[in-house]
């Protein structure tokens, strides 16, 4: 089997095609019994340290006739093509993954063939080891037009009262014109049918239909039983709390203080993200506003209920607007290829990889990493998904990617560092292969 699971996936896919398991492996089970033949497979997977930790036979005795052969043949398949999985490939940890995940396979071997070969690649870290194995860590001229992306521009100390001046009445002008365009829509939300069915085709499309590496990390939300329609709900059931209302302005401030067109504010300011309490200056500015501001704090607790919003961290609501806008936003058949982006957009973040997600915290400008990027593979999905028979007509006529400058700057990376690397950084945690620790 080649790993080519799309057109898109040329590049990360090895050269030579998987060795498939051995024949006869039912009628080697018939005779020998499972056992052995388990035991003979995890020793070979574990190698060296293959005395140095119990069996997991233990485990696989309690499972049934079936769960044993999916496993066994699973690990028969690793057995042959570990040597292809590249360095970082560790077979213990894939033994063990296997183990625990077999309640959760879909795919018999006996009948799935590929389906089956690619489930156990990507449950067991095959895909997760091999996909980035050729793969370099971008070099020079590159290197330095990367750093140069992620250090921050600013200097001098941070100035608050520059900020307010330049930010404050143009943020606080952009969001009554939103707020203008929200209030002034139908009362009725979104059927919550529509986007719970919606939201299920959404992953299953993510999953199958945008390339092996979206689901190779083992233990992403694509293979530890994320449900996206579970968690989406929609943005009218947001929390209007403090925490929600600081979170709203400071993405505002963020895209907003980015932007030429609004004189660069926070470089202007001397708003440096990297250095240490700058986050901590800048939100205690921004409650400020909050608590100095009436209308400032009337406008942001208009809009939360109408933006979309996720919680950060593997677990909790994601929000997406379910109140249509008025006339003045645009045609109501643009209303639900609206929605579709932005649920997209929320279920990328959500499968963004820990390591990724810490590295965009610690750049100078985080929305390069954590919204830009987000966006550009959200409109790369988006047209992918054109195609697809149920979600093909939801996709926007227009789709260009957003974030300002920092949309920019994710696309300067993507360039840089090649679409390969940014997607192995977002999805696997691999930061070294966009030029960061």
């Amino acid at each position: 089997m080649s790993l080519t699971k799309t057109k898109r996936d040329t590049a990360l896919a090895t050269a030579a095609s998987i060795t498939p398991g051995a024949p006869g492996m039912a009628d080697l089970l018939a005779r020998n019994g499972v056992e052995p033949v388990f035991r003979s497979l995890e020793a070979e997977l574990r190698g060296e340290i293959a005395e140095e930790i119990p069996s997991r036979w233990i485990d696989v005795a309690a499972y049934d006739t079936a769960d044993q052969q999916w496993l066994v043949q699973g690990l028969d398949l690793l057995v042959r093509n570990a040597a292809a999985a590249g360095p970082g490939f560790d077979g213990a940890r894939a033994c063990s993954l296997l183990v625990d995940r077999v309640r959760e396979r879909r795919f018999d071997p006996a009948i799935s063939g590929e389906r089956f070969t690619y489930e156990i690649l990507t449950l067991s870290s095959w895909l997760e080891s091999a996909l980035p194995a050729g793969l370099a860590v971008p070099a020079a001229p590159a290197r330095g037009r990367l750093d140069e992306l992620y250090r921050a521009a600013a200097a001098g100390p941070f100035d608050p009262e520059a900020l307010t001046a330049a930010l404050l009445p143009a943020l606080t002008d952009r969001l009554g014109e939103q707020l203008t365009w929200w209030t002034s829509g139908p009362a009725e939300p979104e059927d919550p049918a529509w986007l719970e069915s919606t939201a299920r085709a959404l992953q299953a499309f993510v999953r199958d239909g945008t390339g092996l590496i979206t689901g190779a990390c083992a233990d992403g939300p694509l293979n530890e039983g994320f449900a996206f329609e579970r968690d989406v709900v929609g943005a009218s059931a947001r929390p209007d709390d403090d925490t929600s209302r600081l979170g709203f302005l400071r993405r505002q401030v963020h895209l907003m203080g980015r932007d030429p067109a609004y004189g660069s504010a926070l470089d202007a300011a001397g708003y440096d993200h990297t250095r240490a309490d700058a986050a901590d200056a800048l939100d205690d500015l921004l409650r400020a506003w909050l608590a100095g501001d009436d209308a400032l704090h009337e406008l942001v607790g208009g809009l939360l209920a109408r933006t979309p919003a996720h919680r950060g961290g593997p677990g909790g609501w994601i929000y997406v607007p379910d109140l249509p806008p008025g006339e003045g936003w645009g045609p109501r058949a643009a209303w639900r290829p609206y929605v579709y982006r932005l649920m997209l957009h929320e279920l990328l973040h959500r499968l963004a990889h820990p390591r990724y997600v810490a590295a965009a915290a610690e750049v100078a400008d985080p929305q390069i990493l954590d919204e830009g990027v987000v966006d550009l593979l959200t409109c790369e999905f988006l047209e992918l998904s054109r195609a697809d028979p149920e979600l093909g007509e939801l996709v926007p006529d227009d789709v260009t990617a957003g974030y300002g400058t920092s949309g920019r700057a994710a696309a300067a990376i993507q360039d840089l560092a090649g679409p390969d690397n940014l997607k192995a950084a977002f999805f696997l945690g691999r930061t070294d292969l966009i030029g960061l620790p």
